[in-house]
């Protein structure tokens, strides 16, 4: 235990020696401040980005499979409703919505693996610069007129985020997905049927 213990310790002082360089490659400390910042929201973008793609390459068959699984029942309860078969509707429809809200849950739980660093970022932020202060020039509704470092680094990360969205297309390892599809050779993916689609074809689509 007490050698983990210290590999434990050893590891959080190399981390936070490196955390803080980048603060202390600018001899202005203001300036330090702001780019050590900066490249700290960068790092938790880029850690949480590559956790969720992690996170999405284990979870692709189970959300794949409540996804189409949502798509079949919809589209049953489409059809139901088509043969005015109301009772058949009323059983698939509530299967549906209780796929869908599984298949929304999980998503989201997936997509929130992004931000799993931010509050291990904040809580070393707080162990350096607790103490420093920043007094805003102009007021801002809700806001005190002293605040503290989450002042900083929360707006900075959102703004890493969008930035990194953008470029997200032309970055090699995050623009898309080249996984291996799930799809069997000759497995068609059931598509949803609309209501749209049923108004245009006066029923079921061919």
């Amino acid at each position: 235990m007490q050698e983990v213990h210290e590999i434990l310790g050893s590891i959080l002082v190399w981390l936070d020696a490196f955390l803080i360089s980048t603060y202390r490659l600018f001899s202005n400390p203001v300036s330090g401040f702001f780019f050590g910042t900066f490249m700290l929201t960068l790092w938790c973008t880029l850690i949480g980005e590559l956790t969720t793609l992690g996170v999405a390459r284990i979870n692709r068959k189970y959300i794949k499979k409540l996804e189409q699984e949502s798509i079949r029942l919809h589209n049953l309860s489409v059809k139901a409703i088509i043969h005015k078969d109301k009772e058949s509707y009323r059983a698939c429809n509530k299967m549906a919505n209780e796929a869908w809200g599984k298949y929304f849950f999980a998503t989201i739980a997936q997509g929130s693996a992004s931000i799993w660093p931010v509050p291990f970022a904040l809580a070393w932020m707080n162990t350096r610069f607790g103490d420093i202060e920043f007094e805003l020039a102009y007021p801002i509704p809700l806001l005190p007129e002293v605040v503290g470092y989450p002042a900083v680094f929360i707006p900075m990360y959102i703004l890493v985020r969008i930035c990194f969205a953008k470029l997200k297309p032309w970055l090699p390892f995050f623009h898309g997905d080249d996984a291996p599809k799930l799809r069997r050779p000759g497995q068609e993916e059931e598509k949803m049927i609309t209501w749209a689609d049923v108004d245009k074809h006066k029923g079921l689509p061919g």
